[in-house]
């Protein structure tokens, strides 16, 4: 699945730049009921994901505003990495199945637990795509 897929709505994916420009128009507060469907979370996983508490994600999910612009970026990059995921593994429940799973490329850490910043969503994409060419994890 893609990321805008996952997430319910169209992205410029093919235009870095646009993309860019979209994300900091806010997407949908739409976007993170689909995507919490979509990758078969918990709000309380989906707001360790986003970095705000819990009361957030419900205010967040109510309003028929835009994201802001660090919420919409923060959930396009999580969605990604499940896009990944799902691309790289072959199929939705594989993909949650390996994130929520401890992975030995990851110091025995859970993918999804490292989601939550850059640095972490950095280290579990190079793991995927070591996966992905082939080279053990």
């Amino acid at each position: 699945m893609e990321t805008s897929a996952l997430l319910g709505t169209p992205l410029a994916d093919e235009d870095p730049l646009k993309l860019v420009d979209q994300l900091a128009r806010g997407l949908p507060a739409s976007a993170l009921d689909r995507f919490k469907r979509g990758a078969k979370l918990a709000d309380a996983e989906v707001a360790a994901l986003l970095q705000v508490g819990g009361r957030t994600l419900s205010r967040l999910k109510s309003t028929k505003a835009p994201l802001s612009p660090d919420i919409s970026d923060r959930l396009y990059a999580v969605a990604a990495v499940y896009a990944l995921a799902e691309a790289v593994l072959g199929d939705a429940a594989g993909a949650q199945a390996w994130l929520a799973e401890p992975q030995h490329g990851l110091a025995a850490r859970r993918p999804q637990e490292l989601l939550g910043t850059e640095l972490g969503r950095q280290q579990v994409t190079a793991l995927l795509k070591r996966i992905e060419h082939g080279f053990l994890a």
